[in-house]
């Protein structure tokens, strides 16, 4: 006889309609418990007959258990369903520890409790040992293998995939392993975990009991994880154990022992008995009802639901129960099996309290309420939506007013239902006026759910509520109901103490099953979180600008931004909560932006006063920033919440507020004015002869309208995988995202900023090495880390929803970059073949393979072994080769593989290429490629299709890369910074007359608004170069005014003001003014496009005109009579220092900028110009962004000569050795063609750009040096540190070098000849233009002889 009783089985795992094998003493009886007891088991066989078996008959008993999956109940597979439309990870049960025991890191997971303090733990590990010593090493080393894979996490639950199941649902307080559960903890989307799960089948609810969850093991591993719970204390889990183990295939010595260790934790099951022989007791006394339900809470507090379950039926069955109890009785029942997951029974047990509650004519309310609990159970299944609406409508039937019954039903009724509806969709509007009515909005049932700022931080709160503590971690229906009835009871004044308590009380709801709480609390629970944690945020605004004058402003606008983004996410919640609330929100939300404003502005700032006077102070002000605050906020509320903006502004609130918005609104003398501010701040045009009603509703609609496509930006760059070696498509998305970024608080476009600069920094990630690159993604890990810190710090709506999880995204990225360039520190060799074809080559066919070191070091050489097959007849030919030529990091080899004469006449060919690199003597593991090429199509191409020109400026077609500058340019000329000019500096060529050309075309007849009327804008070009050239005042302002001005007025005030202007063909000086002031009155603002600027210090040098000149013009700007923007090159920075002219005064407010290369796209675009036409590979487009820098006039120039190499010997690609052919000839590293168009550059391409004869001499022996230390690298070149460069001055004797090195660097820095770079700490610098480097080294070879020019 086993040394355990019946009662302690059905205590522990046994419930009725279990299916059980029992062996007694005559026979074995298999079948379906129908009836178990303290003393006997009945169990219905599968013939119908009904056994009984007496406890002391019994020599083994086990429950049925096997590897497959049985059905799961229907309804109830998807446990993730409920009223949130996200969920977040499972967390770890926290648990008690034995009193005794110091915390440590446990094994596994359980609670220690102190009735258990009479076992004998050392008895109970000693039998372990027995059982450990019972098992045959077979029995020890057999493998209990996974029976279900984990899928999806969810909450407290799970969802593992079977044989027979897809989606089984199972909680996680099966879980009993720490590793098990941390793997749980940190699952990820498209993980799949192998586990054991140990269930049981019962018939009558088709019910699956998953009891254990488990990681596959061996049998003597789970003994040895047995002998673990025991030595923690956690004795449920050790008996759980039991079971299973004796669910598995060992000996009779074994299972003996087993039965053994169960009956020695036989106290284990106390606390179940306690309860039911409370209940017992409790039944048999009248009335004894409370002491009933006390019970039974502390069996659902423990998880024993089941046992609760059962225990009700038996009460309903057995015992006469009043009405107001079974109601109780059969809701509790309900919310038990809702608490289980386990739907389907939870719908059977609310249709039952339904019926029994209408049969005896139970409260509408609380019926219409019940009929919405069964509705949002039956709504899970999406599938088949008709008993949820048929649940709803009767809802409604019995209280029309329901507000979650009406927005669920308007879901299921649109197909719109993505989660069980927690939202209102009516609101009464009978007891207002018609000009109420006609401000009435319609309600947006989208806008009123939890929103997602608020889910998240309910997910990521932890517990720390000593309720929910003791219980495991895990909240309970009783629990939260609680947590929540001691937020509100909460009688202190510390607002930081009273919203963790709404939080606490929210994050315990959202973690428990649909069907099991009042959706109510849960809602309230959430309203009064956020909108005390933004009173919260308020007070300490308040405190801090009150405690000193000299407040972080900054500090206060996140500050604000925070507290507003928790007062408009409130809106919502309360306008189905509390309504009340509503005024006090938006007096608030007021306060901070007018205090803030008036903080900037030196004002006062007051944050009394109560919605009454602050809605009045602000609609009467004479402050049009505090007028635009009040306007701004009746957008953002009314956008943000529709119900809120009824509720607040026309059902509820009366006051003399009311009637100045309704009076301001009806005033037709200020009403235009008010459409005006909206019509600003809104970025709108709406009509202002508009009905107040129309013209508000317009307004919110096109805001509304805004978000929406802000939102379905955001979601698309979040959905964007960030590639950070072509960051086009995400910059692409990034950039519409940029267009709607005022929808953003500043605090949020901090972190706009923050991921601008992401993008910025990794905008030359492809073309960097890898030691840069490294660098890059560095920079970018702390902005990240920076920005995650300051998100967390600093809450709102966008930074929380949006820029968190977008940075945190790229943070993956990064960090997995960052990884794989530790991984890439060996060689890594790559076979291209560029161009992908069989070309011609001096009458032989060649391949030309490129190889590329893409590794961190360099390899020593490769062995390549390449196999050739002609793909029409399959014939092959092997070959092998051995380079010993070094392949740095970064850098190419050009291999030409000439075809065997054999195939000179295929068509096609395969090839496989095996390579592999030479590293520290040793030959590292191959790598292989595989390629089918065909004969190079022969190009048509003429001279006369080549676009490149890199002379005059270029045609539309070829002017890329500027589009930003024009834009920005047009913006400023547009706006009323226009009195600003703009000066554009640069190394000649480098674009800047091209610019002033589009620019001009931009600007022309553009329409401008100045004091409030509209001006056209007429533009002129003056070339100062040309003006430059006359000798004396008289032919400049002639060439000045008359030719390049007067001559081109008469399209901008046609003949007869042409007439009437009557310029003198002779003009003097003041004939400009005149001319200015008659176009002003023409209502005609001229810009005029000063090129050449630089030629301005000729001008003064030879006396033509002095400072006053600038002056002059600097004056009309101001006055608003004219427009000027200058363009010269590179010294006219200078220039404007140089305290000889004076040219800085008279050009006070100047913008500076800059004109050089183009960003790396736009290069592209210009390289790859004609198509098909001329195709250049990626290798080369490559290795043109080094050689031209970007610099347009540079890829002009190679894409040319390219063009001519192309239609001289008939190709259609460009590839990397086509390109470094044509660059050879270029630079002069090997002579030209007699015949070819293609020629070595001569000096005046690079004069004046790249160096100048004006410069001191000591810069071209600076250019020479840097050329000298990449004299191995000819075309991957390094960057030279300063020490490298001072010890090659010093060793060359160059006395007092030190200055004059620093000096021309930095001008060389400055005209961006140079860029500098750090090598790991260590500055360094590298010629911008390689096509230049490359051209210098053969120009000036000798470093001893350019140093000699100034010795």
């Amino acid at each position: 006889m086993l040394n355990y009783s019946v009662a302690e089985l059905r205590l522990d795992i046994a419930k009725v309609g279990d299916i059980i094998n029992i062996t007694t003493k005559e026979q074995t009886i298999e079948g379906e418990i129908m009836k178990i007891s303290s003393s006997l088991i009945a169990i219905k066989k599968t013939n119908g007959a009904v056994v009984f078996c007496k406890d002391e008959d019994i020599i083994d008993l086990k429950l049925k258990a096997t590897d497959k999956s049985s059905k799961e109940v229907k309804g109830s597979n998807d446990s993730t369903t409920n009223d949130r439309t996200s969920v977040a990870p499972i967390t770890s049960t926290p648990k008690d520890e034995h009193p005794s025991k110091p915390k440590q890191a446990f094994v596994t997971i359980g609670k220690y409790e102190s009735s258990w303090d009479q076992i004998d733990r050392n008895n109970l590990v000693s039998i372990v040992s027995e059982i450990q010593n019972s098992l045959t090493v077979t029995e020890k080393n057999t493998i209990v293998a996974s029976n279900a894979n984990v899928n999806e996490v969810i909450r407290r639950s799970f969802r593992v995939s079977t044989d027979e199941q897809p989606k089984l649902s199972v909680n996680t307080y099966t879980i009993i392993e720490t590793s098990l559960m941390q793997d749980l903890l940190h699952f990820s989307i498209g993980d799949s975990l192998p586990v054991v799960i140990y269930y049981h089948q019962t018939p009558q609810f088709e019910v699956k009991g998953v009891y254990l969850t488990l990681s596959p093991n061996t049998i003597i591993g789970y003994v040895d994880l047995l002998k673990q719970a025991i030595s923690e204390g956690h004795y449920r889990q050790a008996k759980a154990l039991c079971y299973f183990l004796r669910s598995q295939s060992m000996g009779q010595q074994a299972l003996w022992k087993i039965g053994k260790l169960i009956q020695a934790m036989k106290c284990v099951n106390a606390f179940i008995k306690e309860k039911l022989e409370s209940i017992k007791s409790a039944t048999k006394i009248p009335k004894g009802y409370k002491e009933i339900e006390k019970q039974l809470n502390e069996l659902i507090r423990n998880g024993e639901h089941a046992t609760a379950i059962s225990t009700i039926d038996e009460i309903l069955d057995q015992t006469l129960v009043d009405n107001k109890y079974k109601s109780s009785l059969l809701l509790r029942k309900a919310q038990a099996y809702s608490s289980i997951t386990d739907y389907k029974n939870a719908q059977l047990a609310y249709s039952s309290l339904i019926e029994f509650i209408e049969s005896v004519g139970g409260e509408p309310k609380n019926l219409s309420h019940l009929y919405t609990e069964l509705a949002r159970l039956q709504a899970m299944d999406k599938t088949d939506l008709s008993d949820a609406q048929k649940s709803v409508e009767k809802a409604l039937r019995y209280n029309p007013q329901n507000k979650y019954a009406a927005t669920l039903l308007d879901q299921i009724k649109t197909g719109s239902l993505s989660s069980v509806s927690i939202e209102s969709s009516s609101s009464s509007v009978s007891d207002n006026s018609e000009d109420d009515k006609e401000l009435m909005l319609e309600i947006d049932d989208s806008a009123l759910t939890i929103s997602k700022m608020i889910d998240i931080d309910i997910k990521e709160h932890k517990f720390n509520h000593d309720l929910i503590i003791s219980n495991g971690g895990v909240p309970s229906p009783s629990i939260a109901q609680s947590i929540l009835e001691e937020a509100k009871s909460y009688k202190g004044t510390d607002l930081g103490e009273r919203y963790p308590i709404y939080l606490e009380a929210a994050k315990a709801f959202s973690e428990l099953p649909v069907g099991s709480y009042d959706l109510s609390n849960y809602m309230e629970s959430v309203a009064f979180y956020a909108v005390y944690k933004a009173n919260f945020l308020f007070n300490q605004f308040n405190n801090d600008i009150k405690s000193s004058k000299h407040s972080n402003i900054l500090y206060l606008k996140r500050l604000k931004d925070s507290a507003c983004s928790y007062y408009i996410e409130s809106l919502n919640l309360l306008s189905n909560t509390n309504t009340n609330m509503l005024s006090m929100i938006l007096c608030n939300y007021i306060k901070l932006n007018v205090a803030i404003s008036n903080f900037e502005n030196n004002l006062e700032v007051d944050l009394t006063g109560n919605f009454n006077k602050i809605f009045l102070s602000c609609i009467n002000s004479h402050n049009q920033a505090v007028n635009d605050i009040l306007w701004k906020t009746i957008i953002e509320v009314g956008s943000a919440s529709s119900k809120a903006w009824n509720e607040l502004w026309f059902n509820r609130w009366k006051g003399e507020w009311r009637r100045e918005f309704h009076n301001a609104l009806k005033d037709n003398t200020k009403r235009p004015d008010i459409y005006n501010i909206i019509n600003r701040i809104n970025g709108t045009n709406i009509e202002t002869s508009l009905s107040p009603g129309v013209f508000l509703k317009k307004s919110l609609s096109y805001r509304q309208e805004r978000n929406v496509n802000f939102a379905n930006s955001l979601s698309t760059v979040v959905k964007e995988e960030l590639n950070i070696h072509l960051l086009s498509s995400i910059q692409e998305k990034w950039d519409v995202v940029s267009k709607l970024s005022d929808l953003l608080n500043e605090t949020e476009t901090e972190s706009k900023i923050a991921a601008d600069k992401i993008l910025l920094i990794l905008s030359p990630y492809t073309n960097r090495n890898q030691v840069e690159r490294t660098n890059l993604l560095i920079q970018v890990q702390r902005i990240i880390d920076e920005q995650l810190v300051f998100i967390n710090d600093n809450t709102t709506y966008y930074g929380r929803t949006f820029f968190f999880p977008l940075l945190s995204k790229w943070k993956r990225v990064v960090m997995n970059a960052l990884e794989k360039k530790i991984a890439d520190t060996m060689p890594q060799l790559v076979v291209l073949a560029d161009p992908p074809y069989i070309v011609d080559l001096d009458g032989s066919k060649v391949v030309n393979l490129l190889i590329k070191n893409k590794g961190e070091s360099t390899a020593e050489g490769c062995i390549m072994i390449p196999n050739v097959i002609n793909l029409t007849t399959g014939a092959s030919i092997k070959g092998k080769n051995t380079y010993k030529n070094e392949i740095p990091s970064g850098n190419n080899l050009e291999v030409p593989m000439k075809l065997p004469p054999a195939m000179n006449e295929v068509e096609s060919i395969k090839l496989v290429m095996s390579i592999s690199a030479i590293y520290q003597g040793k030959e590292l593991p191959s790598t292989e490629f595989e390629f089918t090429l065909e004969k190079e199509p022969e190009s048509t191409l003429k001279y006369e299709d080549i676009p490149w020109n890199d002379g005059p400026i270029p045609v539309e077609q070829m002017f890329k890369g500027r589009k930003q500058i024009l834009e920005m340019l047009t913006k400023h000329y547009t706006s009323i910074e226009r009195d600003k000019p703009y000066i554009l500096y640069g190394l000649t060529r480098t674009g800047k007359s091209s610019i002033l050309k589009y620019l001009r075309n931009a600007l022309d007849k553009k329409q401008i608004t100045i004091s409030g009327e509209k001006y056209c804008i007429a533009t002129f070009y003056w070339d100062l170069s040309q003006a430059s050239s006359f000798g004396n005042a008289h032919d400049m302002w002639e060439y000045l005014l008359f030719d390049q001005f007067n001559e081109y007025l008469e399209p901008y005030i046609g003949a007869e003001g042409y007439k009437e202007l009557n310029m003198p063909e002779r003009p003097r000086a003041k004939e400009l003014n005149n001319a200015l002031t008659f176009l002003q009155k023409k209502h005609i603002y001229p810009i005029f496009f000063v090129d050449e600027f630089s030629f301005i210090k000729v001008m003064m040098d030879n006396s033509v005109v002095n400072p006053a000149f600038l002056h002059t013009l600097r004056q009309f700007s101001f006055e608003a009579k004219a427009g000027f923007i200058y363009a010269g090159t590179y010294d006219v920075d200078a220039l404007l220092e140089d305290p000889k002219y004076g040219i800085q005064g008279q050009l006070v407010g100047c913008k500076k900028e800059q004109i050089s290369e183009i960003d790396k796209d736009s290069a592209e675009e210009l390289i790859q110009v004609l198509g098909d036409k001329l195709v250049f590979t990626k290798e080369a487009v490559d290795h043109i962004h080094r050689l031209s820098g970007d610099v347009p006039y540079f890829v002009q120039m190679i894409c040319k000569y390219c063009g001519f190499y192309a239609v001289e010997n008939k190709r259609s690609i460009i590839g990397y050795p086509e390109l470094e052919h044509v660059i050879k000839i270029l630079t002069g590293e090997i002579s030209p063609s007699e015949n070819s168009l293609v020629k070595t550059l001569p000096d005046n391409v690079f004069q004046n750009n790249m160096f100048s004869p004006a410069d001191p001499k000591e810069v071209n022996v600076l250019i020479t040096s840097i050329v000298h230390f990449n004299r191995e690298n000819k075309e991957h070149p390094r960057g030279v540190s300063m020490v490298e460069l001072q010890e090659l001055w010093a060793a060359k004797r160059v006395s007092a070098f030190t200055a004059k090195l620093a000096d021309s660097i930095e001008l060389l820095t400055k005209k961006r000849v140079l860029k500098d770079a750090l090598d790991e700490d260590l500055p360094v610098y590298t010629i911008t233009v390689d096509l230049f480097r490359r051209w210098w080294s053969i120009h000036h070879p000798d470093i001893t002889v350019e140093i000699g020019t100034i010795m």
